[in-house]
């Protein structure tokens, strides 16, 4: 017989929801960067020629700021689709370690594998690891809540047209690095995670004067990585995520 006293354990569907949730709300504070970013690319990709339904089209199939930004820059001066396609996989390039990373912490199967590879972002991640317990429903919560600001975003700048201007004379393409800022430093619990983001950012601020944002991203995390392997390569290994009720273990 349970004892009365004692709460019956959660099933697995509702802590499943109850993490997605977390995620998702824990990530809106990156929406005041995230819907001004969304505009900003509209507003681009207005000058650029592309009209608003192949606008919004991008942000609901591609999801990428940088990419997106990065391709109505390039067709706007007229660049070939070959060369287009590669540069929004460069600028996109940090995701590979991204993707294993997460594939390697979560291991998610089935459908939830290329559903969270569709949503994954840099700052549904940092939100989703901020909250303490990893998991497929909350980085899911995370993603889908960066979703809907990007395409919340691109739909405005369409609506407004011509009103709204570039947001970006006002600054507001800093909130979008300031704001993940806020949700990184946080993690930096250990004397080795504040060497790893100190040689990351100096890395990063070397290269991205020479190199693609992607390599230059991508450069800097690889380096990171190695500093933070050399730093723990004494301590015992920790799990790779934290255990989950019932069928949420992926």
């Amino acid at each position: 017989m349970r004892d009365p006293e004692c709460p019956p354990p959660e099933e697995p569907r509702a802590a499943a929801l109850r993490a997605f949730a977390r995620g998702a709300l824990a990530l809106l504070p990156l929406w005041a960067g995230a819907v001004p970013a969304g505009i900003a690319f509209r507003v681009a990709a207005r000058h650029a020629g592309l009209g608003p339904v192949p606008t919004q089209l991008m942000s609901l199939l591609v999801f990428s700021a940088a990419g997106q930004m990065g391709a109505v820059s390039l067709l706007g001066g007229g660049t070939s689709p070959g060369v287009l396609v590669a540069s929004v996989i460069v600028l996109n390039a940090q995701l590979l370690l991204l993707s294993v990373t997460v594939g390697r912490q979560l291991r998610p199967s089935g459908l939830r594998r290329p559903v969270v590879a569709w949503l994954l972002t840099d700052g549904a991640y940092g939100v989703a690891a901020g909250d303490g317990r990893l998991s497929v429903p909350s980085l899911l919560g995370a993603g889908a809540s960066m979703y809907v600001a990007w395409n919340l975003g691109t739909a405005l700048g369409a609506a407004l047209g011509d009103a709204v201007g570039d947001p970006r004379r006002f600054g507001v393409d800093l909130i979008v690095p300031l704001t993940f800022v806020s949700v990184l430093v946080p993690l930096l619990r250990t004397s080795a995670d504040r060497m790893v983001a100190l040689t990351s950012g100096l890395v990063a601020l070397l290269l991205i004067g020479s190199a693609p944002l992607g390599v230059a991203v991508l450069g800097a995390a690889t380096v990171g990585a190695a500093v933070g392997t050399w730093r723990t390569r004494d301590e015992p290994d920790a799990p790779l995520a934290a255990p989950l009720p019932g069928n949420l273990q992926r």
